[in-house]
């Protein structure tokens, strides 16, 4: 059975069972409606998965693995914060809620991977450190990326969730671990672990390394209040057989890589289930 639907199932599990919920607490996130969207969590969650072995999609619900994959390039590859450009290149159109009117995401994002830094070799992007310590010294244990600068928060239209990476060759496989602050379990989570595990195979193809372990820290994972009953449903959903991810390994530059260049092999997910979004 998918390693993503055991892990999906796992955590709402811990949530539903030993959850702390911030009911009448003061909240920042809101209904379409106004009303405050409060949230049932659980603390400190590592999610492990081996990339060798398994991609980790969850198929108790479908993953909109695409659209988290265009998001990556948008990120990390366009190092873009424009939110027109992601709908018309790439079609993904949910960002709009937290555009500013600029129609972008202010000092987020993408904008913190077209920052250029000074190294002692001259001055790199985040993404472009990572790839040149890979190919130059790859067994640094200084390969991070890192999307929360506390110095551009004010000037963010949304916090990074999902926002640091660090990485680590073993002398035979590209590691990767996620740090993530913030997951909105049911509407998002599996996007992220998707859209990593993607980036994670694309660094490591262009970089000529095989991929290895994927791990994911989540400092505060949650369901909504409105959730819960979606979430009993996916417990009583019967697990699904794990895809086989095929990537054109004819790429070798990591921006080369285009969203055809991917496909999931025996993806069969259940049936969607709608999900109000808190913003």
């Amino acid at each position: 059975m998918s390693i993503g639907d055991r892990t999906l199932k796992s955590n709402l599990e811990k949530i539903l069972l030993s959850g702390k919920s911030d009911i009448g607490q003061n909240v920042r996130p809101k209904w379409a409606d106004g009303t405050p969207a409060y949230t049932y969590k659980t603390f400190g969650v590592l999610n492990e998965y081996d990339l060798e072995k398994e991609f980790p999609i969850a198929g108790l619900r479908p993953t909109a693995w695409k659209s988290g994959l265009k998001e990556d390039l948008w990120i990390y590859q366009d190092k873009s914060n424009d939110v027109q450009l992601l709908e018309e290149k790439y079609g993904v159109r949910y960002w709009r809620s937290w555009a500013n009117e600029e129609n972008n995401l202010g000092l987020a994002y993408g904008r913190q991977m077209a920052k250029e830094h000074k190294y002692k070799e001259g001055y790199f992007d985040q993404i472009d450190r990572l790839i040149f310590d890979l190919k130059n010294d790859p067994y640094s244990r200084r390969m991070i990326t890192n999307l929360y600068n506390h110095e551009d928060l004010h000037g963010m239209t949304l916090y990074p969730c999902a926002f640091l990476t660090m990485w680590d060759y073993d002398g035979e496989r590209l590691n990767m671990t996620l740090v993530q602050r913030s997951s909105d379990y049911l509407v998002a989570g599996n996007i992220n672990v998707t859209q990593y595990a993607l980036l994670q195979h694309m660094i490591a193809q262009s970089t000529g390394f095989k991929v290895g372990k994927f791990h994911h820290y989540i400092n505060n994972l949650h369901i909504y209040d409105r959730h819960l009953e979606q979430a009993k449903e996916i417990l009583n959903r019967e697990e699904t057989i794990a895809p086989n991810l095929i990537i054109d390994d004819s790429i070798k530059n990591f921006y080369d890589f285009k969203p055809e260049h991917f496909a999931l092999e025996g993806y069969h997910p259940h049936s969607q289930m709608k999900l109000e979004v808190a913003i």
